[in-house]
């Protein structure tokens, strides 16, 4: 189960549980954003309060112009830490690297963190 919350930008995903992320953006006119070949899109994903903590990052290079980057995530990537019985927050944030030069596309801004919330999930049956 995946949820995002489109004004607070949270994320909310049961722990080790594939999806994909499709990432869009505006460009400085507030138009769609065209992502163009070669550039770089990135998720990092880090303990709350601590952005030098990098539990997640995962890239995916853009091969053909498009508004929409999907970012697949798999079983074992989601499977962060230990099983947890309560939800996890941490922060993330998205962005685009073009030849060098980074801009953060949802981030920490002036509403705060951007929220991952990471729910629990059931763990394995005792052999």
């Amino acid at each position: 189960m995946i949820k995002y919350d489109s004004g607070t930008k949270q994320i909310q995903i049961n722990r080790g549980d594939a999806t994909t992320l499709n990432v869009t953006a505006k460009d400085k006119n507030k138009n769609p954003y065209t992502f163009k070949v070669g550039e770089i899109v990135g998720l990092k994903i880090t303990s709350k309060k601590d952005e030098e903590d990098i539990i997640f990052h995962k890239t995916v290079e853009v091969e053909e112009e498009t508004n929409v980057v999907s970012i697949p995530i798999t079983t074992a990537e989601m499977k962060i830490g230990e099983i947890i019985n309560k939800p996890a927050t941490y922060w993330y944030e998205v962005y685009i690297d073009s030849s060098g030069e980074v801009q953060t596309i949802i981030g920490y801004d002036e509403d705060g963190a951007k929220e991952f919330v990471l729910n629990p999930e059931a763990g394995d049956i005792n052999a």
